[in-house]
């Protein structure tokens, strides 16, 4: 896991192809202009964007997810949430994987915990399972976010 403000970002180049292609294109800045929801193509299935609008939740309405075959790069553009992070081992499966997310249940307490906002970037790698979109609060709220897939 990296947690970096957006700005940051060009200094973890050079961890792989796929990836330095996601950050130059962060670093472009023309995601600012995207209002929609859905998939927004960057290099094929290499790397490409979801952007998402979705109320906050309560901890127990998440489960951990884990991706095999890429990274996510989550940036919240309006709200406020909890993103909880641990490695994947020893985590109990929910949802068996399908489509590269596997959504899990963790049995103890290892985890990180990272409050994401507008201006700050998570860099998830595969062992990083995470349990976004959590209330920041308590509270649920509105939020808007882009998640960047970058194939490994």
């Amino acid at each position: 896991m990296i947690a970096a403000t957006v700005s940051d970002l060009p200094r973890y180049k050079g961890l792989g192809a796929n990836l330095d292609r996601a950050i130059d294109w962060i670093m472009e800045g023309s995601w600012k202009t995207w209002k929609e929801d859905g998939k927004l193509p960057i290099d094929g299935d290499r790397v490409f964007a979801l952007f998402m609008h979705y109320d906050s939740k309560l901890p127990v309405d998440a489960l951990f997810e884990t991706h095999h075959n890429h990274i996510d790069i989550q940036m919240l553009l309006e709200g406020e949430e909890l993103v909880e992070v641990r490695k994947d081992e020893d985590l109990e499966v929910a949802v068996p994987y399908v489509d590269d997310i596997e959504l899990q249940n963790v049995p103890d307490d290892r985890s990180h915990i990272c409050v994401l906002k507008p201006g700050g970037a998570l860099v998830l790698f595969p062992e990083d399972a995470h349990r976004p979109s959590m209330a920041y609060d308590g509270v649920p709220r509105p939020c808007r976010k882009m998640v960047l897939k970058v194939l490994l």
